[in-house]
């Protein structure tokens, strides 16, 4: 999804967007900051903060939509569970 169309998105459902000097868009609601970069039109790298002496935790680029339909109440919810962990590693299936 391009930087347009989260920002569009994005005003839908509630967030203050701005563009920054690098490739990439910032999602403002109430306390909450997603910073969302991009290579070319593709998001590349996402981090959420939840006040200003947060340093940001970074996001599955999966979970992007899913934290801009929230909530104001269900946002740290789904940025908890979109920061959670690590993706479980991949084993190959030896056969038979």
């Amino acid at each position: 999804m391009d930087p347009d169309a989260i920002a569009r998105r994005a005003r839908r459902h509630g967030w203050t967007v701005q563009f920054s000097a690098d490739p990439g868009v910032v999602l403002l609601r109430r306390a909450w900051r997603l910073e969302i970069t991009f290579v070319g039109n593709a998001p590349s790298v996402a981090r959420i903060m939840g006040s200003e002496r947060d340093a940001g935790r970074p996001v599955n680029l999966r979970s992007i939509n899913t934290l801009i339909r929230a909530r104001p109440d269900e946002i740290a919810q789904r940025a908890a569970e979109a920061t959670l962990g690590e993706p479980a590693a991949r084993t190959e299936d030896a056969g038979p």
